[in-house]
């Protein structure tokens, strides 16, 4: 796969994300086609607002996963919160009775998400992390049993 940097005035490189979101209350809402089609349509509108591109995505009954590239002009947590917010208002406002069953009060997603961020990302990699990764693939440790790592010098390599 040939890598493909982003260039602009000051700077060249590539800033990747894996994002997972899931609705409020793990519900399945997303086994509802109309629903997965719509919140999405929302993220892309808000990601193209940000300047962000979609490599890809793919939806489980009760998540949603993102491939982003050109994450330049805000965080990822900013990034984050700018689409779960404007997704959730807008489903909510203009769909709400769609999913009413499933979510009640103001929550369309729950309130964490996971990240990783990633080099290039390909087909293969959508695939894996979508269809074969449905349990959850992580082992959750508290900060404080967090070793320190203490930085190299150039000669320590």
């Amino acid at each position: 796969m040939e890598m493909k940097l982003v260039k602009s005035r000051n700077a060249i490189g590539e800033s990747n994300f894996h994002i997972q979101l899931t609705p409020a209350f793990r519900q399945d809402i997303f086994r509802d086609k109309e629903i997965a089609e719509l919140t999405f349509a929302y993220i892309l509108e808000k990601l193209q607002k940000l300047k962000v591109a979609i490599l890809g995505y793919g939806f489980g009954p009760d998540h949603l996963h993102l491939f982003v590239s050109n994450v330049r002009f805000v965080s990822e947590i900013e990034l984050v919160r700018q689409i779960k917010g404007y997704s959730s208002f807008m489903m909510r406002k203009n769909f709400s009775y769609l999913f009413k069953t499933k979510l009640w009060g103001n929550k369309f997603w729950s309130g964490g998400h996971f990240y990783r961020s990633v080099g290039a990302v390909n087909a293969e990699t959508m695939k894996h992390y979508v269809e074969d990764s449905q349990e959850k693939h992580w082992e959750i440790i508290s900060i404080e049993d967090v070793k320190p790592i203490l930085q190299k010098r150039i000669g320590d390599f």
